[in-house]
């Protein structure tokens, strides 16, 4: 069951207790180096309010239409692997996915990142990783 933890500007974090994730749902249409900060930071609190020293983390980016490539670095740094164990990227639009595409494939993220069009293939590989 998702429940509704914290929410930015940007982004709705739910804590998913039946499968021990976070779910982020990005409702802006542009995320700058800024709105990344502060989703890196409330994803840290939630890790800490569920007592996780990383967690796995889903994101729909449905909504977005664009990413800065400061706010792409920013996802891709040192800072957002020690909160994240693994990401599973949710793109539903033909928009998303090629920005997915591209932060794959230019940013190359340091925590195990992955692209997903089907939510449970999503959340079962995110359970290839171990839970802490």
């Amino acid at each position: 069951m998702k429940e509704l933890k914290i929410e930015t500007s940007s982004q709705k974090l739910y804590w998913d207790s039946e499968n021990e994730i976070v779910w982020g749902a990005l409702f802006a249409n542009q995320v700058t180096e800024e709105l990344a900060k502060e989703n890196v930071d409330a994803q840290e609190r939630l890790r800490d309010m569920v007592g996780k020293s990383k967690t796995r983390v889903l994101v729909d980016m449905t909504e977005i239409t664009e990413i800065s490539r400061d706010a792409r670095d920013y996802f891709a740094n040192e800072r957002t692997a020690s909160i994240q164990r693994a990401t599973a990227l949710l793109t539903r639009s033909p928009v998303s996915r090629v920005i997915g595409n591209f932060f794959m494939g230019l940013n190359k993220p340091i925590s195990p990142t992955r692209l997903f069009t089907d939510q449970h293939k999503a959340i079962q590989w995110l359970h290839t990783f171990s839970d802490d």
